[in-house]
């Protein structure tokens, strides 16, 4: 470990906890690029550019988080990841797993920065503040594609509107 200041050093339980958020990262980016091979196998390629885009923004999530704890003196480590699900039901179960995971990622960033202010460290603080805009962001986007989804039901032609609209929205 490089011998930073005490000032700015990062407190070893913190970086425990940011090191296994660096794993929930991972782990979501990966359910989503199953999420993606799920959807086009069905021919929903807007899903499918929606799920990949959202994998690649997991993805730069982790990095801002082994950056961080890079940055702070402490080595980032991997767990094993455990092998993402590849079956859904339906589209609507598919969007029940990404809220679920929204949500999780969003109650995650909370807990952090409660430990980071228990912790007295005002840098981490900041730097979880910035995920807080997109978090929130996300997991509404989430809520709204999933009761949209549940309004449509099982029809079809309400499925393919939603898949042209989230293609739209990955700039696919």
């Amino acid at each position: 470990m490089k011998q930073l200041p005490k000032s700015i050093r990062l407190h070893s339980d913190l970086a425990t906890e940011l090191n296994e958020h660096v794993s929930l990262e991972a782990r979501s980016a990966f359910v989503y690029y199953s999420m993606a091979s799920w959807a086009e196998t069905r021919g929903l390629s807007g899903f499918a550019a929606w799920f990949v885009k959202e994998a690649e923004g997991e993805f730069a999530h982790m990095r801002q988080f082994v950056d961080h704890l890079n940055d702070r003196g402490f080595q980032a480590t991997f767990a094993a990841l455990p092998a993402p699900p590849s079956e859904w039901e339906s589209v609507q179960d598919v969007f029940e797993s990404v809220a679920a995971t929204e949500h999780e990622l969003c109650e995650r960033i909370e807990s952090l920065i409660q430990l980071s202010h228990d912790r007295k460290d005002h840098f981490t603080g900041s730097f979880l503040q910035g995920f807080v805009p997109q978090q929130i962001a996300d997991m509404a986007e989430a809520d709204e594609i999933l009761d949209r989804l549940r309004l449509a039901g099982g029809d079809g032609q309400g499925i393919i509107l939603i898949d042209q609209e989230l293609r739209s929205k990955a700039g696919a």
